[in-house]
């Protein structure tokens, strides 16, 4: 692991150091004064991904995470993702494909690049609210979910 200045390390993701962080995925780390007091110093670790690094692109993304609902489970939300064009034509796999007695309805979606990336940040800051660990339904606000999307997905767009 390498020591960089915090300039540098405005370039590179943090790593977000939850009960489940994995510290050997860190490539740099910064030491910075604490607010404990002069002889103590804080450190930020950092992965080797850098942030905005698909800036310049061509395109505006590769694929979508996007929102779904249906009227038979109120308050709940679908949080997927795919690499398909069109992320209408997702939906209609989904509801061919589900046992669900209602369509899925597209509520909003998110173009960005590395969307299953995305979709796996947003499943792990929204756990909390995750109805079944081998399902991707959540019991949060149409609002909680788009926000979570939006500010975890800014490093992908």
């Amino acid at each position: 692991m390498q020591r960089i200045t915090i300039q540098e390390a405005e370039h590179f993701v943090p790593l977000d150091l939850d009960e489940h962080a994995d510290i050997t995925k860190a490539r740099y780390f910064t030491l910075s004064p604490s607010k404990r007091g002069p002889e103590w110093e804080d450190v930020t670790y950092y992965l080797h991904r850098r942030v905005n690094q698909y800036e310049g692109r061509l395109q505006d993304g590769d694929g979508w995470v996007y929102i779904l609902a249906t009227p038979s489970q109120p308050g709940m939300y679908k949080i997927g993702y795919t690499d398909q064009e069109d992320v209408q034509e997702r939906v209609k796999q989904i509801n061919r494909s589900t046992g669900l007695a209602l369509n899925c309805d597209l509520q909003w979606a998110f173009r960005c690049f590395n969307a299953k990336r995305l979709e796996g940040e947003v499943h792990k800051r929204l756990s909390s609210a995750r109805v079944n660990n081998r399902k991707e339904w959540f019991a949060i606000s149409l609002t909680e979910a788009k926000e979570a999307i939006k500010e975890l997905g800014q490093k992908y767009i």
